[in-house]
């Protein structure tokens, strides 16, 4: 598994956490490896890259009782969704 898929899931972890109520948020990537969240709402994953220079994009949505990470970084493309049950769907594209 890539180093950019298990970064998805950890975001999900951390997103599904007991208490977290964390939406529409995204967090970019830049090349040198630091961090930016930000309010994700009305963006896309490629204008969040274009706008703010980044390497790769996570965005995190909370829908109902689920939650969901996709994730861009050029070339590979992943959605990751959990709901409050420990079953999850992944479709991922290498």
């Amino acid at each position: 598994m890539s180093q950019f898929v298990r970064k998805a899931e950890e975001i999900l972890d951390v997103a599904t956490a007991g208490g977290n109520t964390l939406t529409n948020a995204a967090i970019l990537i830049d090349r040198q490896g630091g961090l930016r969240m930000l309010d994700s709402t009305g963006w896309s994953l490629t204008g969040l890259a274009a706008e703010y220079g980044a390497a790769a994009v996570y965005k995190i949505e909370r829908r109902g009782q689920a939650v969901r990470v996709e994730g861009w970084n050029g070339s590979d493309r992943c959605l990751l969704q959990r709901g409050m049950a420990p079953s999850a769907l992944r479709l991922c594209a290498a």
